[in-house]
């Protein structure tokens, strides 16, 4: 029987912590079948990019190093463009479920994940769909993650609402996204090297399209991802010893080695 299980996250973390907890997860998927649907945020602002981008094109470096204080920077263990994780829900599922790997490639996995999230808006009267995609120059450039749609991520009214990324190998697949209730598109824009009247023209966020709250938009997707799996969700928290293991892959996502390989 599958065994899923929830982590409603109230209190914004860590980039660092955010992220180590993301792969933490993904390794407990490779010690037995299960799956994880984990809903978070962020503090402080941060600014996330793939892990095959060159960092001194997804960020803004002399901006983020002059207001550290106020901002961070981390490279994710999945790929896509770069994301600002400030006002927004972010989601995770990991698992090594059959559900993702019975006929399933990361193309279609992708695209069954899309599919929850777009019953999630539509259930709270947001009319969002699956994109075609761009423009294949756009996925090789270093635009940032909301300037362009993928195939099969969501657009609303012509414009992106959820930037999403994967990691899979042959056992386990981990994707998160960002859905974000509003944008700061100056910030967005200072950090990402981009424009902000492109990411205004190119984006949208949930307080744009709708009145519905946080609250209602996280309720919306535990129980679309809760009918997708067809089972209860077990609610989930780290024990003590796995926060302490955490807390040691975090220490990777702090490092320069890290987020400086590229």
């Amino acid at each position: 029987m599958s065994k899923w299980f929830l982590l409603l996250e109230k209190e914004p973390l860590p980039a660092a912590i955010n992220m180590a907890r993301d792969e933490y997860l993904f390794n407990l998927c490779h010690e037995r079948k299960m799956g994880f649907f984990r809903l978070y945020s962020w503090e402080p602002p941060t600014f996330s990019f793939g892990v095959s981008q060159k960092i001194t094109r997804a960020v803004n470096l002399d901006f983020l190093t002059d207001n550290s204080s106020s901002y961070s920077y981390v490279r994710r263990i999945t790929g896509g463009k770069t994301v600002l994780h400030h006002d927004e829900i972010t989601y995770a599922v990991v698992s090594s479920e059959s559900i993702f790997y019975q006929d399933h490639d990361l193309y279609k996995s992708y695209m069954l994940i899309s599919r929850v999230l777009v019953d999630a808006f539509k259930s709270i009267g947001v009319d969002a769909y699956l994109s075609k995609g761009s423009p294949s120059h756009l996925s090789r450039s270093s635009n940032p993650c909301f300037s362009f749609p993928t195939p099969n991520e969501l657009e609303i009214n012509g414009k992106k609402i959820v930037g999403s990324a994967q990691k899979r190998d042959n056992q386990a697949l981990l994707q998160h996204g960002s859905i974000p209730i509003s944008m700061d598109y100056d910030l967005y824009a200072e950090g990402s090297h981009a424009k902000a009247l492109l990411l205004k023209q190119k984006m949208t966020t949930l307080s744009e399209v709708s009145d519905k709250t946080r609250e209602d938009l996280c309720q919306s997707l535990v129980d679309s991802f809760q009918s997708f799996v067809s089972t209860g969700l077990e609610e989930f928290d780290f024990e003590e010893t796995e926060k302490q293991k955490i807390a040691e892959i975090g220490k990777k996502y702090n490092s320069k080695d890290w987020n400086f390989m590229l």
